[in-house]
């Protein structure tokens, strides 16, 4: 079996455009199709911010039996930012952020 690397051939092409000198008709075929499409989804502009809370909010539940939230309390009680203050701060920008990226894919 032989391989074309080029998908179009002009003598093929020259061919078709002698046999066949016009558009196939449809009928109205697109037209209908058309009409039947669902519309256009709107903008949503409370996606964004409403995925960026909602991203925090998942991360916190799910660190929020963690004993890394009371060692954040102390730090930041004692005016000291550690570890596991930039750990935190660290994971709730990257769930915001995949959150706001899901927002912006779904808008």
């Amino acid at each position: 079996m032989t391989e074309h690397k080029d998908a179009s051939d002009p003598q093929l092409d020259d061919l078709l455009r002698r046999n066949f000198p016009g558009a196939v008709a449809d009928d109205g075929f697109s037209a209908r199709v058309m009409r039947r499409l669902p519309p256009r989804r709107g903008p949503r502009p409370w996606l964004l911010p409403g995925a960026a809370v909602t991203g925090s909010l998942v991360a916190w539940l799910a660190l929020m039996s963690s004993p890394v939230w009371q060692q954040v309390a102390q730090e930041w009680l004692a005016d000291d930012f550690g570890a596991a203050s930039a750990g935190i701060g660290v994971l709730l920008l990257g769930v915001t952020l995949v959150s706001c990226a899901w927002a912006l894919e779904e808008g």
